[in-house]
């Protein structure tokens, strides 16, 4: 059945789809979402967009340097990545630890779609744990854990709210006589997000987007049951709410509108790294945009080179072409040692 039979049935049976579920049952569906339909390329020249480490194993160095900053001591890691793709981040990060001769002792995966598994077994020789929940998550030693994501959580649904008359109702998708709409339904949670991101003041038609699923993977890894850890991600997003949506669709890296097409289109979400960070806050987490992330990580040998073809994969992996990445780009990191105590 396709995406659009799905998203139809469930508009007939219960009157409308909220965005959240629209966007994860596109993406993740586990017979016809975007992120598991065979036969389809999805990250790099061929597929629907491109990431960073698709154009250079620089990103995974300035990414691994990062963390060796934090733990430059460390002899033995256990690697773990938040939706790995093609595995190419995990790849690199695994090969450019061996260098330094450090010790990669497991190396575990969180990834929903089939179609990425299959594609990670066939592209290396290295063994893998998969896991589709971090709180499935198990290790045997007291290896410092290094855990890192790329565009990761702008993939995860978001639920959509519209602020009038001192509340919110939620944004949600109908149809009729062939034809797709978004209608407004109140909603009991009003004062709850009201609450939550009280630092605002809403006017009316301002947009907010919420998700109850990322905040349930943040709270999965605080409770992460690791003596020592560092935990890195990059995705595109903001640090105050833009108070409209952030919702994209690409298809074939075209931008498509909302309804244009069904089948075999990405959605994603600005990930709200203020939310990110507030969750976090005992653990002091920083922000900087990838620029900087770049700048800041990568040797002097790169980054002073004179090698034109390395000096635009700087470039582009840190946001100074292609509509400046590197300012709506953003990464947050923190770890925790042994004489942090628990979250």
């Amino acid at each position: 059945m396709s995406i659009q039979a799905k998203i139809d049935t469930i508009i007939k049976s219960v009157g409308s789809i909220n965005i959240q579920d629209f966007v994860e049952i596109s993406n993740f569906d586990k017979d016809s979402g975007f992120y598991n339909k065979p036969n389809i390329e999805k990250i790099g020249k061929d597929g629907q967009f491109m990431t960073s480490p698709e154009i250079s194993s620089l990103f995974s160095m300035a990414l691994t340097n990062q963390f060796l900053k934090e733990f430059p001591k460390v002899k033995n890691v256990n690697l773990l990545e938040l939706g790995p793709g093609n595995g190419i981040l995990t790849l690199d990060i695994y090969h450019y630890l061996k260098s330094k001769n450090i010790n990669v002792n497991n190396i575990t995966l969180l990834e929903r779609s089939d179609y990425f598994k299959g594609k990670i077994f066939e592209r290396s020789d290295v063994e893998f744990n998969f896991i589709e929940n971090i709180y499935d998550y198990e290790i045997d030693n007291d290896d410092t854990v290094f855990i890192y994501s790329n565009e990761f959580f702008d993939a995860i649904g978001s639920k959509q709210f519209i602020f009038n008359n001192g509340n919110f109702n939620e944004i949600k998708i109908s149809r009729e006589n062939n034809r797709y709409f978004l209608i407004q339904d109140s909603v009991a949670m009003s004062g709850e997000l009201i609450d939550r991101y009280s630092k605002y003041k809403f006017k009316n038609n301002d947009i907010l987007e919420h998700s109850n699923l990322i905040l349930n993977i943040l709270s999965d890894i605080q409770n992460l049951n690791c003596k020592n850890y560092f935990f890195t991600t990059t995705d595109y997003g903001y640090t105050k709410l833009p108070l409209k949506s952030t919702l994209r669709l690409l298809s074939s890296h075209k931008k498509l509108d909302l309804f244009d097409e069904f089948e075999n289109v990405d959605y994603s979400f600005g990930v709200n790294f203020e939310l990110l960070k507030d969750f976090f806050i005992s653990k002091n987490p920083q922000i900087i945009n990838q620029k900087d992330l770049i700048c800041n990580n990568l040797p002097n040998e790169y980054l002073k080179s004179s090698n034109k073809n390395i000096r635009e994969i700087i470039e582009l992996i840190s946001g100074e072409k292609f509509n400046d990445m590197g300012q709506v780009f953003l990464n947050l990191s923190f770890k925790k040692d042994g004489t942090i105590s628990k979250i």
